[in-house]
């Protein structure tokens, strides 16, 4: 219901049907007359209907339709706009599981990190009904963008941002101000993720402007990936700036 209402406060327009349970009605009251305006179909259902529309039983009594576009490139010259708007990348380079692409895109959204950039491979997931349903609106939320090749354009982005790779053996998470040169804090970040199992690509390592690392106790061997993304972001854009 959260992810709904967060879809119409940022991006009302690509919402094309609304469905929702009776005695959640008169919580959609400004946002029936929206898509009233718009000459777009709300319905008020039954839940053996919104489980039928939405396929999951976890709906939350209501189920937006949405109209998508297949994500586009991203380009250096993309990055460099997005640099002057002061606005930071987070960039998965094979980030196999279509779970956590969900989860990682809704941590995006949660901490505003719009540009949202994932690998152009085989091996990285793709946006699916199990990733849109993980994501809880997230994916909705960022600009979703695909990387034809990651460390060539880790190595062009690096003109724009302060790239930070997540590495296993790197340093646990120094503060932004001990390893950003000073002539590059004006700089957003860009924040790169590797494969769940095996971290980034030696390439994708050698393209950033450094690498981090979050150690742990040592009882188990690392964080998912989506509570890691979730580090990052919190130290290097939101405490960063």
């Amino acid at each position: 219901m959260h992810a709904v209402g967060s879809l119409f406060h940022c991006k009302p327009f690509i919402v094309e049907r609304l469905y929702f349970e009776m005695e959640l009605a008169p919580m959609f009251g400004e946002i029936c007359k929206f898509l009233a305006k718009e000459k777009k179909p709300y319905n008020q259902v039954d839940s053996a209907e919104l489980l039928r529309v939405s396929g999951t039983p976890h709906h939350g009594g209501v189920v937006a339709i949405v109209r998508r576009r297949p994500p586009e490139l991203a380009t250096t010259t993309a990055a460099e706009f997005w640099a002057k708007e002061g606005m930071p990348m987070l960039i998965l380079d094979g980030v196999s599981s279509v779970a956590n692409l969900g989860g990682i895109a809704r941590t995006s959204a949660y901490f505003g990190v719009e540009k949202f950039l994932i690998a152009a491979t085989r091996k990285q997931a793709r946006p699916c009904e199990e990733a849109y349903r993980e994501a809880r609106g997230g994916l909705d939320m960022v600009d979703l963008r695909l990387v034809d090749n990651v460390p060539s354009f880790l190595k062009g982005a690096r003109k724009t941002h302060f790239v930070i790779g997540l590495d296993i053996e790197g340093p646990p998470l120094p503060e932004l101000m001990g390893i950003c040169p000073e002539d590059e804090l004006e700089k957003p970040v860009a924040i790169v993720i590797g494969n769940e199992e095996t971290g980034l690509h030696e390439s994708s390592k050698q393209e950033c402007s450094v690498l981090v690392g979050i150690p742990g106790s040592g009882a188990i061997d690392r964080l998912s990936v989506v509570a890691e993304t979730a580090l990052l972001l919190q130290k290097y854009v939101v405490e960063a700036y």
